[in-house]
């Protein structure tokens, strides 16, 4: 007669699965969720959204972020949807920005962009801007006003709060072209 070891996995788990078998698949999902947390937070704050109002009430989302499809030039982007069904955006004029004090900025449209590559249409209520020739930065206690040309020949004029303002204000510069 021999002497059966203690088991170590503990009682047998409905099916006839130890514990320890059912917790093992658990755990490596766990430990791979934590090493992988950081990269997946530092991805969800490269990316900043505020809501906003423009002067006819309209709500707004607003966007920045870097350019993240390699098809296109990287870079900051701004963008801008309307959450407030039937507004539609001009996909071509640039986005004018100014500061109260005199300084102004005229953002490239990059609507574009929106969409894969060749592929179309382009969502009516979007735009995306590159923030490229947001040089120098905006002041971060003065207040900006966004001219966003809408279809036909309306401009929706969105103010930003102290927020926005200083997250414009705090981006990193770009790198410079050789």
């Amino acid at each position: 007669m021999s002497a059966s070891a203690p088991s170590v996995s503990g009682p047998p788990a409905a099916g006839g699965r130890s514990w320890a078998s059912l917790l093992a698949p658990l755990l490596l999902v766990l430990v791979l969720v934590l090493a992988l947390a950081p990269g997946l937070a530092r991805a969800a704050d490269d990316v900043q959204r505020w809501s906003l109002r423009d002067q006819d009430g309209n709500r707004w989302s607003l966007r920045i972020f870097a350019q993240p499809d390699p098809a296109y030039p990287s870079g900051d982007r701004l963008r801008l949807s309307a959450l407030t069904p039937g507004v539609a955006v001009d996909h071509v004029k640039p986005l004018l920005i100014s500061d109260g004090a005199g300084g102004s900025w005229t953002l490239a449209n990059r609507s574009a962009e929106l969409v894969p590559a060749g592929e179309s249409p382009l969502p009516e209520g979007s735009a995306q801007f590159d923030m490229a020739a947001l040089l120098p930065r905006p002041s971060d206690a003065l207040p900006l006003e966004l001219s966003l040309p809408l279809a036909g020949e309306a401009t929706a004029r969105l103010v930003l709060g102290a927020g926005e303002t200083q997250a414009l204000h705090a981006l990193r510069n770009p790198v410079a072209a050789t």
